[in-house]
């Protein structure tokens, strides 16, 4: 992937990436009854209580994802209330995360094994309720 005619990566490999030196990215969404806004505050603490950098919300899944490409965020989390991304938010900033070196996926099913690492065989569902992109 490119941008401004430069190839873009997501990391750089010198540093190991753990959730402790991660800075993630959210987006809220629409959701507005008590218990969407419960869900979409409690997936934040949660997510500061197990200890990343800091946290970032853009307001645009695209942008969000093309940050995590270009090594500006290290993680993106959606799904947080009871809507996900739609496709659209999707689409393009997908090939361009996966062309820098990010890695996306579900965090339903069966997509990790024992150790919490993705699976090789796991497919990313673009009508996901909730996924990760990371580096």
């Amino acid at each position: 992937a490119y941008r401004n005619g430069e190839r873009i990566f997501s990391t750089d490999d010198v540093i190991e990436k753990t959730l402790a030196n991660s800075v993630v990215g959210f987006e809220f969404g629409y959701a507005r009854s008590e218990k969407g806004i419960d869900d979409m505050v409690d997936a934040v603490r949660r997510i500061l209580k197990h200890g990343c950098r800091s946290m970032r919300t853009y307001g645009s899944g695209v942008l969000d994802l093309c940050y995590v490409a270009s090594g500006r965020l290290d993680i993106v989390y959606t799904g947080i209330a009871e809507e996900g991304w739609k496709p659209w938010d999707y689409c393009a900033a997908t090939i361009i995360a996966e062309e820098s070196g990010c890695t996306i996926r579900s965090l339903k099913g069966n997509d990790f094994d024992e150790n919490g690492h993705v699976l090789p065989n796991s497919k990313f569902d673009i009508y996901s309720k909730s996924m990760i992109c990371g580096v």
